[in-house]
């Protein structure tokens, strides 16, 4: 080793160096070439995908989850007139129906029309929706299972056409 230091120094010591070159790439056949030029295309079609997948799957889950709690909260609003012992007008007086008008001092009948009182107190006393205990959450793995197999298809679509193209071409 120390033998090695102190003749390093020596003239002509690194001559048995060669100069650096760069290593040379293998020439692709035009069929490998169809082969990872679509499956390049394939990659970012698949992100591509996979993101919109993810923003319309956030958007469901988020419609979904939103709805739930706005149910909650009109049934919480109109079990509290009925408990303060409003009485509910009919919605059409004119035609035959039986559905009450909810709309009233604030209420909203959104996601409870057509439901009797007795139904929207019931939904008033059960405990608030969460993200883990409403559709939301099984929505979300739905929506992420589906878009993770479409990015997949689209990478292996893309895979096969350049692979059924390579087919077509004549390697030297």
């Amino acid at each position: 080793m120390i033998w090695g230091l102190m003749n390093a120094g020596a003239p002509g010591a690194m001559n048995s160096l060669s100069p650096f070159q760069p290593k040379r790439d293998a020439p692709l056949t035009g069929g490998a070439r169809f082969i990872r030029g679509f499956t390049r295309i394939g990659a970012v079609v698949a992100v591509l995908v996979a993101v919109i997948g993810l923003a319309i799957t956030y958007g469901i889950v988020n419609e979904g989850y939103s709805r739930e709690v706005s149910v909650q909260r009109n049934a919480q609003c109109i079990a509290r007139l009925s408990r303060a012992g409003y009485v509910f007008k009919l919605k059409y007086p004119s035609i035959d129906s039986r559905t009450l008008d909810y709309d009233v001092n604030g209420c909203s009948d959104y996601g409870l029309y057509g439901k009797s009182v007795g139904e929207i107190i019931a939904i008033a006393d059960s405990p608030a929706p969460t993200f883990m205990t409403s559709e939301a959450a099984s929505a979300l793995g739905m929506g992420l299972i589906i878009t993770g197999i479409c990015a997949i298809l689209a990478y292996v679509l893309f895979w096969v056409i350049g692979w059924v193209f390579a087919g077509f071409t004549r390697d030297a």
